[in-house]
């Protein structure tokens, strides 16, 4: 009679941690389904945007008669060079983010790897867009130390036309960035054609799937 009760006890302690399990399961997917339905969708247009790199470079971004524009000026409001990318990435992250350092070194692999092709300095881009709130005084010295090719957006810019967003905060509100990292792809028409949150391995081989398309549709 003991050892049936016994084995009753243990088949419903079971089933309840089943149940717990499986609820458990449930919550993380809709955790996960809700932040992924949270950030801009495939096929939504690049908000425009002007932001300062640690450097003092002045980098503006838009959609200029349909086609995707990259600006650059120096301090002094001088313009360095006009590109218009087949393939924009924005890449939102912040110092104290774990999972943002670990995909930083794959970004920056793809982005020497796509720059480095023929005519890749005008038709490839990236960008990261640094959303600590302290801005410059700790993004330039993390950056210091992991050494990133990519340029790195931290520095609101006070003078841009107000149609354009003009600080990191801004644009993680107008880009509904919840959680970090988020990466954005964009065409050459400023569309959006890949979009995730967070950092899995996988998402290194979309993301270079992703802008070869890109720039294979270019030839």
């Amino acid at each position: 009679m003991t050892f049936g009760l016994n084995l009753r006890m243990i088949f419903r302690m079971k089933i309840k941690y089943f149940i717990l399990s499986i609820g458990i399961i449930g919550i993380i997917l809709s955790f996960s389904l809700t932040l992924e339905a949270a950030i801009l969708k495939v096929g939504e247009s690049l908000r425009p945007f002007s932001l300062q790199t640690v450097d003092k470079t002045v980098v503006t971004v838009m959609v200029e008669e349909g086609r995707l524009t990259v600006k650059r000026n120096d301090q002094t409001g001088k313009l360095i060079s006009v590109i218009r990318p087949e393939a924009l990435l924005l890449d939102f992250w912040a110092t104290w983010c774990i999972p943002c350092r670990a995909a930083m070194p794959h970004l920056d692999r793809l982005y020497r790897q796509f720059r480095s092709g023929e005519g890749g300095e005008e038709k490839v881009e990236f960008f990261g867009i640094a959303l600590d709130r302290q801005g410059e005084a700790i993004v330039r010295p993390f950056l210091q130390k992991i050494k990133l090719t990519y340029p790195q957006l931290s520095t609101p810019v006070g003078d841009a036309p107000p149609e354009f967003i003009r600080s990191p905060q801004e644009m993680a509100s107008a880009f509904k960035v919840q959680e970090i990292p988020v990466v954005y792809i964009f065409d050459r028409q400023g569309k959006i054609v890949h979009a995730h949150v967070g950092f899995k391995e996988s998402h290194v081989k979309e993301i270079e799937e992703a802008v070869a398309s890109l720039l294979k549709a270019d030839k």
